[in-house]
């Protein structure tokens, strides 16, 4: 990815399901802006699953389909667990 389009991240991860929004809002405005642009690929793949889908990994109830979204999906969960309990989280 030559030029990373963040407004267009931040947007396709706004869901309309507060439990996801709660997950990936907070990981695109803090975490993945730090990351390798390669993670940053990843994540937009991952953001091609449906809400349900989202939804199940990232509360631990179905695995995802791939290898690269699962390793996305553990990154996402570890970000999130160190933010847990903060207000406005």
């Amino acid at each position: 990815m030559s030029e990373i389009n963040w407004g267009k991240i931040k947007w396709q991860s706004r869901r309309g399901m507060r439990e996801l929004d709660l997950m990936l809002l907070p990981f695109v405005d803090i975490d993945l802006p730090k990351m390798d642009p390669s993670v940053v690929d990843d994540y937009i793949d991952l953001l091609d699953a449906s809400d349900l889908e989202l939804f199940r990994w990232l509360h631990q109830t179905a695995t995802p389909n791939t290898e690269r979204r699962q390793k996305m999906v553990d990154t996402i969960i570890a970000c999130h667990a160190t933010r847990a309990g903060r207000e406005g989280v």
